[in-house]
């Protein structure tokens, strides 16, 4: 049995507003699987970070120097700008309205992203780095 609506799918005629064009779905997509990726790297970069707490900096280098705790932290944190990026490119394109000043907002985000990213993975390189 079906309830007959007013709402007939398609981009014109009634409804033609409420239809997708299926625009979004791979950024819809992308921030998902980034979030569940970004789960178990943040607590486990969370875990790392709370042991080093109080430690002298070479304790930090040497249990920052091991494989894994630095492939972690470095890809935490390059995961992150990226689902950060995709995050603040969507409000931006959401609410900044003027085309010239948009373009200037995505593009100052990109940098800014790049160099965020670039300088967390140069620190923890320098930190596990051996002597």
């Amino acid at each position: 049995m079906s309830v007959p609506t007013h709402f007939k799918s398609g981009r014109s005629g009634q409804g033609a507003a409420y239809v997708s064009d299926h625009e979004g779905s791979a950024h819809a997509r992308f921030m998902r699987l980034s979030s569940y990726a970004l789960a178990p790297l943040g607590v486990l970069s969370a875990w790392w970070l709370a042991g080093i707490a109080g430690k002298s900096i070479e304790g930090v280098k040497a249990e920052i120097g091991h494989p894994l705790p630095a492939i972690v932290l470095i890809a935490f944190g390059i995961l992150g700008m990226i689902h950060a990026r995709q995050g603040m490119n969507e409000i931006i394109e959401d609410y900044v309205h003027d085309a010239a000043l948009n373009e200037k907002a995505l593009h100052w985000n990109r940098i800014a992203s790049i160099a965020i990213a670039f300088v967390w993975t140069f620190a923890i390189m320098l930190i596990a780095a051996p002597k």
